[in-house]
């Protein structure tokens, strides 16, 4: 169903520095570099519209620039999106999610997409999911709507935890909906795994997850 996930034949992308700052993407396919220029064609046309300087659109990863309109980002970052980022193996937990490309500071990275439901409902949801042994992705956007990626999200549900994270969430508004944007809070390298601080609740000790993340100042705990 989720035709994102990895396999376990699949590798990693090359981990990439600021030494290599060069080698900011993979080599285009024949099919992805036909892609990129349509989307060049297009930005071209977007910047007639809105008077922007073309300088901004060398390339397809511009498109998510922070220097744009955040509503014109948005509109690219499901396209741009599957071409940035990736599903592996996590060494902080299970399944995480990797920069196939370098990802500037500020750029949008990635929706947390899904189902958006009552948040009266996610107790209910979350104790279903339980009953089956389903794993339960929930993102809240406010006090009264929750984002369930449980059955229908992206990639973006797999993204793990850290204490010290390179990315970070904020809701944004486009032609009247809310939606949940990851966005890069640093530079982000190839090969790099996507985190952000979950900002869980404190809970007693009873009730305490352990935290893998593995950062120098790991707080032990996500709660």
């Amino acid at each position: 169903m989720f035709n994102f996930l990895e396999s376990q034949h699949r590798p990693l992308p090359e981990l990439v520095g600021p030494f290599d700052e060069d080698e900011d993407e993979f080599p285009l396919k024949s099919s992805r570099l036909a892609d990129s220029l349509n989307v060049a064609k297009r930005m071209q046309q977007i910047e007639a519209h809105f008077g922007i300087n073309s300088s901004l659109f060398d390339s397809s990863r511009r498109a998510t620039s922070s220097e744009l309109p955040m509503a014109m980002r948005f509109r690219h970052l499901e396209k741009i999106s599957k071409e940035a980022v990736g599903v592996y193996r996590s060494p902080i937990h299970g399944r995480g999610l990797f920069c196939k490309r370098n990802i500037d500071a500020g750029e949008m990275v990635i929706e947390y997409a899904g189902t958006v439901i009552r948040a009266v409902l996610t107790d209910k949801r979350e104790k279903y999911y339980d009953s089956k042994g389903i794993g339960c992705y929930m993102f809240r956007i406010d006090d009264f709507d929750v984002v369930d990626a449980t059955m229908q999200g992206n990639a973006a549900r797999f993204i793990n935890h850290s204490c010290e994270p390179n990315c970070y969430s904020r809701v944004i508004n486009v032609d009247g909906r809310k939606h949940i944007v990851i966005f890069a809070l640093r530079k982000i390298y190839r090969g790099e795994e996507l985190t952000y601080d979950y900002k869980f609740p404190i809970e007693d000790d009873e009730n305490k997850l352990h935290c893998n993340c593995g950062a120098r100042r790991c707080r032990r705990y996500l709660n």
